[in-house]
């Protein structure tokens, strides 16, 4: 892929099937909040500029501007967020790679928006904590998702698991670890696999 013109390879990486198949399922009744367009958009601003920004988000119909706890359709976001990672690929790596960036960097800008200073509670404190906002944050966070739950392993090791949820391994496993981060986890590890369709499960773990 060259610039910002959305040229890509005829062969596609495992995480862009991925991603491809969650938009096959997406049906208009599926939706996301704003935040997660916003999140992604300020990415793109932040490591391409405004013209990225455009031709990303008019993968996604015609709205520019997002409010955070608003819902938009699903389907929109998967076909913004696969654009992202074409642009920014060249620059960051490979389509999986950008695909963890844009979940670190979108979960930064979210942190620090209007939607962070509201769920400002379930992703402070401890990592361990905010592991165990995590299912309560996630029914927030996604009004027609799917279910997620975590199984504890040990007091710093969990198991996360997402049932019918459209988001890619690649930008949870991004979003875990600025989360986790954030919380001070230290020695930090994140192992996502593909369970089903659209459900997908996370070992993660950390020093005390």
């Amino acid at each position: 892929m060259s610039g910002i013109s959305g040229e890509w390879s005829t062969v596609r990486s495992e995480a862009e099937q991925e991603l491809e198949q969650r938009l096959s399922l997406a049906t208009p009744d599926d939706t996301m909040r704003g935040m997660f367009f916003r999140s992604v958009r300020e990415a793109v601003h932040v490591l391409k500029g405004d013209a990225a920004v455009e031709a990303c988000l008019e993968e996604g119909g015609d709205v520019r501007s997002f409010v955070d706890f608003f819902a938009y359709p699903t389907g929109d976001f998967l076909r913004v967020l696969r654009r992202s990672a074409w642009v920014l690929s060249g620059a960051i790596g490979g389509f999986e790679e950008t695909m963890r960036v844009l979940g670190h960097l979108g979960t930064a800008a979210f942190l620090g928006g209007l939607a962070g200073n509201v769920m400002h509670v379930l992703f402070t404190g401890t990592p361990r904590r905010v592991m165990e906002n995590l299912p309560m944050a996630y029914k927030v966070m996604m009004p027609t998702g799917g279910g997620l739950s975590v199984v504890w392993l040990g007091y710093t090791h969990c198991r996360v698991l997402f049932t019918r949820d459209f988001l890619p391994r690649a930008y949870v496993e991004g979003s875990l670890e600025a989360n986790l981060k954030k919380a001070g986890a230290r020695s930090l590890r994140i192992a996502g696999r593909l369970t089903g369709a659209l459900s997908s499960e996370y070992d993660v773990s950390w020093e005390a």
